[in-house]
Parts: structure tokens; C-alpha cells; sequence
């Protein structure tokens, strides 16, 4: 221990204590570098398994799915079926109408005049029905002879609109003077004799039913 602190040499004891200084100044940087040297390796270790793995694909890391609500499908109401009005201007046609010819009395004098009522009424929806001499034909007949025709007659039909509905009632009336008819209708035609007679009625090519009414 005394050789420690109070070297023996032939150079004075300065000297052997700078030499001494300078050994301890030298083990105490090593000392230092190695440990900067390990520390700094652990930090590197520690910060690479600290930090997160990087995406190799590139693509943004997918989000998770939210469930702080959940979806629910709203009902969509039911729509009401609505009644399907007619338009009130849609024309009747001779499949849109019962027709009907009646004549006011079943029994006439020969040679007198006699109105026929025609009657139309709907078969499904309501309608308007024009009344004309293109319409509207009223003949009458005696067996396979043609008395007497609107088609030969043709301005005892008055021009009319009908409207053809349910529960109201739609009907012109049409004279017949008693006689025969002919083309151009000229007067002077014979009168109907005695017998028994047929009215019948068309409107747009549909036919009415034959209605008999006698003539004495």
C-alpha cells in the first residue's frame, strides 16, 4: 500500500504520479465509450420493437366497423287502391250501351202517328252517346218487308248528347208518321196497312231487341 502512495524510482514522484493520472484518465474514457456503446445498442433494440409494424401493401389500415347504431329498415306504406273514375267526355260506343226501342202504345190506327222511345243504358261505366242519323237508325218492319227506316228519314232524328249513366235515365224519342218510307223519304207514301208490326233499334252497329206493336 505505501508503493501505491509513495512510489520508489530513480524519477522524481511527480512524474510517476502524471504517469498514474494519465492510466486512470484513459480506463475511465474507455470505460465511458463502451458504455455509450452498449446503451446505445439497447435504445436501437427497444425502439424497433416499440415501434408499429409498417403496412407492406401500402394501403391506409382498415378502420374498424362502427356499432354505436345499428341500421334499421324503415317501412314503406302500403298505397291504397283508388277507385279508377271514367273520364266524364269518354263517347259511348254500341258495346258501351244497352239499347232499347219502345212504342209509346202497342196499338195504333192505321194511318196515325207513333212515337218510339229509344232507350240507352251503360253496360259498365258511364258515358256520353252522341244521337245522330249516323248513330241512331230506327226501321220497322212486317215480317222479311221494310215498312219504314230512318235511313230513308233521316232529319226526324234530332242531333243530342246523352249521358249515359247508371240510375239516370238517358232516352230520345222518334216519330214514325204511320207510312211507308222510301229513299229521299218523299211524302204521298201509302199507309201502313192493319197487321201486326217490329220495331227495332241499332246505335253504332249495336242492335236493340224486336219490340211488336199492331196497327188497326
Amino acid at each position: 500500500m505505501s508503493s501505491l502512495l509513495r512510489p520508489v524510482g530513480h524519477l522524481p514522484a511527480s512524474v510517476y504520479w502524471f504517469r498514474r493520472g494519465l492510466v486512470l484518465a484513459v480506463v475511465v474514457v474507455l470505460v465511458f465509450l463502451i458504455s455509450r456503446l452498449f446503451s446505445g445498442a439497447g435504445d436501437a433494440q427497444n425502439t424497433a420493437a416499440t415501434d408499429p409494424q409498417p403496412n407492406p401493401s401500402g394501403a391506409p389500415p382498415a378502420s374498424a366497423p362502427s356499432t354505436s347504431s345499428s341500421t334499421t329498415p324503415s317501412r314503406t306504406p302500403t298505397p291504397k287502391p283508388t277507385k279508377t273514375t271514367p273520364p266524364a267526355d269518354l263517347a259511348c260506343k254500341g258495346s258501351d250501351v244497352r239499347i232499347d226501342a219502345l212504342p209509346g202504345n202497342r196499338k195504333i190506327v192505321s194511318g196515325s202517328v207513333l212515337n218510339f222511345v229509344v232507350q240507352l243504358a251503360p253496360v259498365d261505366d258511364e258515358c256520353k252517346a252522341t244521337i245522330s242519323n249516323d248513330k241512331l237508325t230506327v226501321t220497322v218492319t212486317s215480317g222479311n218487308d221494310l215498312i219504314w227506316s230512318t235511313s230513308q228519314c233521316s232529319k226526324v232524328i234530332q242531333t243530342a248528347m246523352l249521358v249515359v249513366a247508371k240510375g239516370k235515365q238517358a232516352a230520345v224519342t222518334v216519330p214514325w208518321n204511320g207510312r211507308r218510307s222510301g229513299p229521299g223519304c218523299l211524302p204521298g207514301q201509302p199507309v201502313a196497312k192493319p197487321g201486326t208490326y217490329v220495331v227495332k233499334a241499332e246505335y253504332d252497329g249495336h242492335l236493340s231487341s224486336a219490340q211488336a206493336f199492331q196497327v188497326v
